[in-house]
């Protein structure tokens, strides 16, 4: 017998008070798993209904953006108190899954069969094979050191979910507002940082905590992608965003992302695009002008405002062997710093010949042992395990043979983005910024610690996702515009001639 409405809402207004009772327990006993699966249930389901766009395509924006804003504290919020599973791994698994099932459905590959596919399997697949070594020696280390490798999954996740323009779009959109967003909470973080460390809690985990050097990567990349916003619309709000997104940059005592800036912007150029680097360059003699006039106004030399600062930061950048002196606040220690990178790279450069020169130290290998006991032999709480540089942790941990596979990966990316530049679609500037924003990224990586942790490495690839995904709607678009309309038979009143 089937239920009337009365009793059917009845029922489920049980259902939900019990449910409710339920999880109100387990949220007070800070046990969050199921209330908050349950509730990223009720909002997907909600949010893929009304905004027409599969689930997986909206959950990987959601941890897109959350990567972007809320940085190294959102990096460490995690569904289960007593086992991690944290955003990028869960996204990994679940959006995986569904494009695993979507592809047997289908009977098709879940990559594409291209060169640039392929070389990344290839790596994935030596990296891999390494592990399966380094899980015996070094166990649950390896897998977390691994996890460089396997973020390279969003990859796959993107370029399959970006195929469709709608899901594409909405993804851009998420990574543009994200960068927008940064720009008003890390100017806030920096001013209140009680609030968000000791406040703005789940766990007691900030939900918003910033590794400087990687907020300002996602700055130089935001000035990008709002510059191609201007020049696509030429609304002159993106123009502002771009630029404002460059000068906070400039304030987060971060000089990587000044190199992946400036990267950006040569690789335009190359592409005959110079207003990026034109808009920068009067920006960067307008606004020591506006400086040094204000410092002589207030009878305050300008060494000691942000201009000194900035040549300081600028000027340790060709400075590796740190042997200038460095006298203001924030660059006081720029010296040392360069030093402590090019003592860990030959570290582990030099450990890694020494020993496993073609197949590398593994995954779970500590490389910093090595470099701690040369450079300050009386530390005993150094808890970095990466040399702050993407190509020395490839050859240290997976040796030569790795090392070749990632670099035959890059120069198929380097062919991609040479060709997106020098041939870009008429009146669309982004498919060539995006594949620009993957080598802005990729500059920060070789001065910091940037595709080892899921922060900077989601952005990475889904980067990269969506510009190999962009190039394959292309493909596809020249496919069915070359192929000639299937000609249906012709039928008996078609071929009957009418009288003269």
């Amino acid at each position: 017998m089937l239920l009337t409405p009365l009793w059917r809402t009845r029922l489920f207004a049980l259902g939900g008070a019990i449910l409710a009772v339920i999880f109100g327990a387990q949220i007070a006993q800070e046990s969050l798993f199921w209330p908050l699966l349950s509730a990223g249930v009720l909002v997907a389901f909600i949010a893929t209904r009304s905004r027409a766009l599969p689930f997986g395509t909206l959950f990987l924006g959601a941890v897109l953006f959350g990567y972007i804003v809320g940085n190294r504290g959102f990096a460490q919020i995690s569904l289960s108190g007593s086992f991690p599973l944290l955003p990028a791994e869960v996204a990994i698994a679940g959006v995986g899954v569904a494009l695993v099932i979507r592809s047997a459905l289908r009977r098709e590959l879940p990559w594409q069969r291209d060169l640039l596919n392929h070389a990344l399997l290839a790596w994935m697949l030596v990296g891999t094979i390494r592990l399966l070594f380094d899980v015996r020696a070094f166990g649950f280390g390896a897998i977390r050191d691994y996890a460089f490798v396997y973020y390279a999954a969003f990859f796959f996740l993107t370029q399959a979910l970006a195929r469709e323009k709608a899901a594409a779009d909405f993804l851009l959109r998420c990574l543009v507002v994200g960068c927008a967003v940064l720009l008003v909470v890390h100017p806030l973080f920096e001013q209140f940082p009680g609030f968000f460390i000791g406040t703005l809690t789940l766990r007691g985990i900030p939900i918003i905590f910033f590794k400087d050097d990687l907020a300002g990567n996602f700055m130089s990349l935001g000035a990008l992608l709002f510059f191609a916003l201007y020049e696509r619309r030429r609304k002159l709000p993106f123009l502002g965003l771009s630029l404002a997104s460059a000068a906070l940059m400039l304030t987060s005592n971060s000089r990587s992302s000044l190199v992946g800036l400036l990267v950006g912007a040569a690789l335009l150029a190359l592409g005959r695009r110079w207003r990026f680097a034109a808009s920068l360059g009067v920006s960067g003699v307008v606004a020591p002008v506006v400086i040094v006039v204000a410092s002589e106004v207030r009878n305050r030399p300008w060494q000691q405002t942000m201009l000194g600062t900035m040549y300081e930061r600028v000027a340790s950048i060709v400075d590796p062997a740190g042997m200038r002196t460095y006298v203001t606040e924030d660059t006081v220690s720029k010296g040392d710093n360069n030093v402590f990178r090019m003592v860990w790279w030959q570290a582990a450069v030099t450990e890694t010949v020494e020993n496993h020169p073609w197949v590398g130290l593994g995954f779970g290998y500590d490389l910093a042992d090595r470099f701690v006991r040369e450079y300050f032999p009386e530390n005993d709480d150094f808890t970095a395990r990466s040399p702050h540089n993407v190509l020395i942790t490839v050859f240290a941990r997976m040796g030569a043979i790795g090392f070749l596979f990632f670099a035959a990966l890059l120069i198929v990316i380097g062919s991609r983005t040479w060709r997106a530049l020098r041939h870009p679609p008429p009146d669309d500037p982004i498919p060539a910024t995006l594949w620009t924003g993957v080598w802005v990224i990729f500059a920060c990586a070789c001065f910091g610690v940037v595709l080892e942790g899921p922060m900077g490495a989601v952005v990475f690839w889904v980067l990269l996702g969506l510009a190999s995904a962009d190039n394959l709607r292309g493909s596809d678009a020249e496919a069915e515009a070359e192929s000639p309309p299937e000609r249906l038979p012709i039928t008996a009143e078609e071929n009957q001639v009418s009288p003269a």
